[in-house]
């Protein structure tokens, strides 16, 4: 064994090349992902209607990535032309003829998060395929008959239009009541719940 050699790989500071090699294939696969992740974060937005062919392309083979974490949600309704949102009206009925009127999401829930996480929920079921509507809206009944201990609940979808600019200019708000449009969606008993 040549004692030079030895004494070259003891020393410390120097790694053997196998390890220098090992360690830069991992760099480069770091970057890699870190420079996917960056323009999938980028595109996630940048996707939204309106948008170029180009975008809409990258963010497509971003998609899976962005949805496996969940990063891909929400921008439609901030920018660049945020819609119409979802909530739902409800009238609960209690046995003793008491009615509690409520709204899905509550503008005064508390913290924050769980306000938004109710707003996704609402739109999540106007978004839903039709054939799952009633079952969704069987869902919410059972629910707020069990939360209000009630016999009858009827559901309203409300859909929240976008307020004009003129319109807000001249005085209204944004919580006017001709800002709002009911769909009925039924009366659902809740005796069994």
């Amino acid at each position: 064994m040549n004692p030079d050699a030895h004494s070259r790989l003891a020393m410390p500071g120097l790694a053997p090349p196998w390890h220098r090699n090992g360690r830069r294939s991992w760099r480069w696969m770091v970057n890699l992902w870190l420079v996917f992740h960056l323009v999938a974060i980028i595109v996630a937005p940048a996707a939204m209607y309106p948008s170029s062919e180009l975008a809409r392309s990258v963010h497509d083979v971003c998609q899976p990535y962005l949805e496996a974490l969940y990063l891909d949600h929400g921008y439609h309704f901030f920018a660049p032309e945020p819609e119409e949102s979802t909530l739902l009206s409800f009238e609960a009925e209690r046995p003793d003829g008491t009615v509690v009127h409520g709204r899905i999401p509550n503008r005064v829930t508390q913290p924050r998060l769980l306000y938004h996480r109710y707003f996704m929920l609402t739109e999540h079921m106007n978004q839903s395929p039709e054939e799952f509507r009633d079952q969704w809206h069987e869902s919410y009944a059972r629910h707020l008959g069990r939360e209000y201990g009630a016999s009858r609940v009827k559901l309203i979808q409300q859909t929240h239009l976008l307020s004009s600019m003129e319109r807000i200019r001249e005085g209204g708000r944004l919580t006017d009541p001709e800002s709002y449009e009911d769909h009925p969606l039924g009366d659902f008993p809740c005796d069994g719940y």
